[in-house]
C-alpha cells in the first residue's frame, strides 16, 4: 500500500468518526484529528525522502594488482615439419603432392625410377663390401715385439743370478782361507808358547853329556816344527790373498757382465717401448680412420635399406605418417636430393600469426600471459617474434588444426596496492575522487551520509583501478548508485 492510499484511508475514517460523534465528544476527535495530520505530515515525509533518496552498492578496497587484457584473431598453421627422407641421384618420374595438401601414412608421395634403384643397389653392395674389409684392417691393431727385450731380460737375469753365484762362492773360499790363516796363526802361537830350553852354545865340550844332547835335540825339533808353522801360516796368508784378489777380479767381471746386460736390456726395452708408442699412435689413427669407416657403413646400410624398400615398392615413395605437406623439393625430370620435403605429422608445437597494433606489441612484449582457444580447445602460446605489426607466436600442443584461433593477451601489472571498481572513482576538474559512506544522526534519525575523498588513481586496468590516498581498505566506497550523487547527500545501500 502506497503513502497516499494510507492518508486517503486515514481521512477517510477521521471523517466517518467526525460525523457519527456527540458533542460531548468533540474534543477527543480534534485531538484524534491532531494526530491524524501529524501522521500524515511524517509519512509524507519519510515517503518523499524514500522516493528521492538514490540507492548505492558499496564495496571496501582490496590489496590486489591490476590486468589489462585484449582479444586477437590470428591463423594457425603446422610447425615446419619433418624432413622427408630419400636415397639421393634416382631419376624423378612423377611428384602426386604439393605444398598444403594432407596426406594419409602410406599415400604415395611420387615415382621413381626402378632401373636407377637398381643401379643405386648394386654399386651401394660394392661399396659397403670395400668399405668393411678396410675397416676390418683398421680395427685389427698391431701389437709391438717385445721379443728382444724379454731375450735381453733373461739374459740380465742370468748375470745378475751368475753375479750374486760368483760372490757367494768367493765369500766362501775366503772364509774358507781365513779360517786355514786363523789356524795356521794359532798353530804357531802354539809352538812359539812350547819353546824349549835353549842348548848352552857359548861353551865348547869334547863329550856331551846324554841330558846335553837331548836338549840340543829338543831345540833342534822344535826350531824345526817352528820353521814349519811359520811357512804355514805364511802360505795361509798367500792363499788368502790369492782368493781375495781372485774374488775381486771374478765379481768385477762378473758385475761388468750384469752391467752389459743391463745396457742391453735398456736398450731392447727402449726400442719396444718406442716401437709401442709409436703403434700405439698409428692404431689410434687408424682407430679414428676405422670410425669414420664404420659410420659410413652405417649410412650405407641405412641407404640401402631404403632402396631395398623403394624397390618392393616399385618406386612408390610414400608419406611414414599422416600429415600436411609443408614443403616438397622433388621435380619430375631431375634427381631426388636427400630430403625430398617436410611433413607435418603429429606436431607439438604449431604456428599463430595475428596482427598487432604499436600499443598491442608493446604490452605483449613487457610480459604477459597468452591464452589460445580454437573451438573447445584451448592452450597457451609463447611469443617468438614481432615484425613489421604482426606477431609470429607458438603454441604447443597436438590437439590443434589448421585455421583461426582466438587469443587473449593478459598483462598483470607486478604493483600491488589498494584496488576498487572503476566505477567506484569519479572525476571531475578538480581530480579523481571516490564517495564514502558514513552514518550519522539527522532529526529523522540514523541516516547514510555521502563524504567525497579525493584519490590517486595510480593504474587503470580491466574494470578495476589501483588508487591511492587515505584509504586503509575498510572504508564503504560507493560503486553504483540509481541516482547521481554529490557530496552530503544522503543514500539508502542496496541489500
Amino acid at each position: 500500500m502506497t503513502n497516499l492510499e494510507i492518508i486517503h484511508k486515514l481521512k477517510r475514517r477521521l471523517h466517518a468518526i467526525s460525523e457519527n460523534s456527540t458533542n460531548q465528544s468533540r474534543a477527543g476527535i480534534d485531538f484524534l484529528r491532531f494526530l491524524g495530520v501529524m501522521l500524515i505530515l511524517t509519512l509524507l515525509v519519510r515517503g518523499t525522502a524514500a522516493a528521492t533518496t538514490p540507492v548505492v552498492t558499496v564495496t571496501n578496497p582490496y590489496q590486489g594488482t591490476v590486468s589489462q587484457s585484449f582479444i586477437l584473431s590470428g591463423e594457425l598453421s603446422p610447425g615446419a615439419g619433418t624432413p622427408l627422407t630419400l636415397p639421393e641421384g634416382l631419376l624423378i618420374e612423377q611428384v602426386l603432392v604439393q605444398p598444403g595438401d594432407s596426406v594419409t601414412q602410406g599415400q604415395t608421395l611420387a615415382v621413381l625410377s626402378v632401373d636407377d634403384i637398381d643401379t643405386a643397389i648394386d654399386q651401394l653392395q660394392a661399396s659397403l663390401e670395400q668399405h668393411q674389409v678396410q675397416a676390418d684392417q683398421l680395427t685389427n691393431a698391431d701389437v709391438a715385439d717385445s721379443f728382444a727385450w724379454q731375450q735381453a731380460q733373461q739374459q740380465l737375469d742370468r748375470a745378475y743370478s751368475n753375479y750374486q753365484q760368483i760372490v757367494t762362492e768367493n765369500e766362501q773360499a775366503i772364509a774358507s782361507a781365513q779360517e786355514a790363516l786363523d789356524s795356521a796363526r794359532k798353530t804357531l802361537s802354539e809352538v812359539e808358547g812350547r819353546e824349549p830350553q835353549r842348548p848352552f852354545e857359548d861353551s865348547y865340550w869334547e863329550m856331551a853329556t846324554p841330558e846335553q844332547t837331548e836338549t840340543e835335540q829338543k831345540y833342534s825339533d822344535w826350531q824345526n816344527e817352528l820353521s814349519n808353522a811359520q811357512a804355514a801360516v805364511q802360505q795361509a796368508q798367500n792363499d788368502l790373498e790369492s782368493a781375495q784378489q781372485t774374488a775381486e777380479s771374478e765379481q768385477e767381471n762378473a758385475l761388468a757382465a750384469a752391467q752389459s746386460a743391463e745396457d742391453s736390456r735398456n736398450s731392447a726395452q727402449h726400442s719396444y717401448e718406442k716401437e709401442a708408442a709409436d703403434l700405439a699412435e698409428s692404431n689410434r689413427s687408424d682407430l679414428a680412420s676405422a670410425e669414420v669407416l664404420l659410420a659410413q657403413i652405417r649410412q650405407e646400410k641405412q641407404k640401402l635399406a631404403d632402396l631395398t624398400a623403394l624397390k618392393n615398392a616399385s618406386g612408390n615413395f610414400s608419406a611414414p605418417a599422416d600429415g600436411i605437406i609443408t614443403e616438397i623439393s622433388l621435380v619430375p625430370g631431375e634427381t631426388s636430393s636427400a630430403v625430398a620435403g617436410l611433413l607435418a605429422a603429429g606436431e607439438q608445437s604449431y604456428t599463430l600469426i595475428t596482427p598487432v597494433t604499436s600499443a598491442q606489441s608493446t604490452l605483449i612484449q613487457s610480459g604477459c600471459t597468452i591464452s589460445v582457444k580454437q573451438g573447445q580447445t584451448t592452450g597457451s602460446a609463447a611469443l617468438e617474434s614481432i615484425e613489421s605489426d604482426m606477431a609470429q607466436l607458438t603454441v604447443s600442443g597436438s590437439q590443434w588444426k589448421v585455421g583461426t584461433a582466438t587469443i587473449t593477451v593478459t598483462t598483470t601489472s607486478g604493483e600491488s596496492g589498494l584496488c576498487l571498481p572503476a566505477t567506484a572513482v569519479n572525476s571531475d576538474n578538480t581530480g579523481d575522487f571516490v564517495y564514502l559512506v558514513e552514518t550519522k544522526n539527522t532529526v529523522l534519525g540514523a541516516q547514510n551520509v555521502l563524504v567525497r575523498l579525493p584519490v590517486t588513481v595510480d593504474e587503470r586496468g580491466d574494470g578495476v583501478v589501483r588508487v591511492s590516498g587515505a584509504l586503509d581498505g575498510k572504508e564503504q566506497i560507493v560503486s553504483a548508485s540509481s541516482k547521481p550523487l554529490s557530496a552530503g547527500a544522503q543514500v539508502r545501500i542496496d541489500a
